[in-house]
């Protein structure tokens, strides 16, 4: 799948509960494993949250990637985005859908007045760096994630 073919046949859409089952796949192709059950949930809930920006890429019905992005605001920055997560299939891959949806992610903030966007991305990922300073984000800092179950 080639840039220029992406271009021309790439949706940039609203996820659907019916896309459940290819978001699944996408999802696990970098480890993250979900029932079909659990992403149709997911997907009527985000749905509703108007502080959550969702889409998928669909190139010729065939959903080839998502995004997801959040409106966030803190103590220390005020409002800003985030990206939260962005997963384009293998096949897909160097083909624009990314910077597509991405693209999209931040003319939804920047219709919210938003005025920066921030992206996390896992240290095990060196395509994704690459990427991002590709599309114009640069290094901010280094940290570290701790979770606690409860």
């Amino acid at each position: 799948m080639t840039a220029s073919l992406v271009a021309d046949r790439v949706r940039i859409r609203p996820p659907r509960t019916a896309d459940a089952g290819q978001l699944g796949v996408l999802n696990r192709e970098l480890g993250y494993a979900a029932e079909i059950e659990e992403l149709v949930a997911r997907i009527d809930r985000l749905s509703e949250l108007r502080e959550h920006f969702v889409a998928v890429a669909e190139v010729d019905g065939t959903v080839v990637g998502w995004i997801q992005a959040e409106h966030r605001f803190s103590m220390e920055a005020g409002d800003k985005a985030e990206l939260v997560g962005l997963i384009v299939g293998a096949a897909a891959r160097r083909s624009g859908v990314g910077g597509l949806l991405v693209q999209a992610a931040e003319n939804w903030a920047a219709d919210r007045g938003l005025r920066s966007i921030v992206v996390r991305s896992n240290v095990i990922r060196p395509e994704s760096h690459s990427f991002y300073k590709k599309i114009g984000y640069t290094q901010s800092k280094t940290q570290h994630v701790y979770t606690k179950s409860l």
